[in-house]
């Protein structure tokens, strides 16, 4: 399980790199208020939270768990990126601005980025 604080680190701190790249580059992306640091913060522990519970249940449960755990976390990225597309096309909160093609864009790299960095955090730490 310290594998999970550490990918939960690395993987918010890179996410907030690059939501503030993007935004110097395109300021609507900082601009959405459906999207914050603290919003980024918040999500990546919550997301990481489930997939390291998931990731628990196969390491003890399966005979193969890098495979298993590989198929579920890939799973798992396709249905997050339901919210910011959804978002992108309408569907959010009708308060809520839609956001740009950026940034949806942008939302959908940093839910890629989560899973590239802890992915192989949880299978080469955590079951080596």
């Amino acid at each position: 399980l310290w594998v999970a604080p550490a990918a939960m680190l690395v993987s918010t701190l890179a996410n907030l790199a690059f939501y503030a790249i993007a935004g110097s580059l395109f300021s609507e992306v900082t601009t959405w208020t459906g999207a914050s640091i603290g919003q980024i913060i918040g999500a990546n522990i919550v997301y990481l939270l489930v997939g390291t519970a998931v990731f628990v249940a196969i390491a003890h449960t399966s005979a193969r768990p890098i495979r298993n755990y590989l198929i579920v976390a890939t799973v798992g990225l396709a249905l997050s990126m339901f919210m910011p597309i959804s978002v992108g096309l309408g569907y959010g909160p009708p308060e809520m601005a839609t956001p740009g093609a950026v940034t949806v864009i942008t939302l959908c790299l940093m839910h890629v980025f989560s899973y590239a960095i802890s992915v192989p955090m949880f299978i080469r730490m955590a079951l080596d």
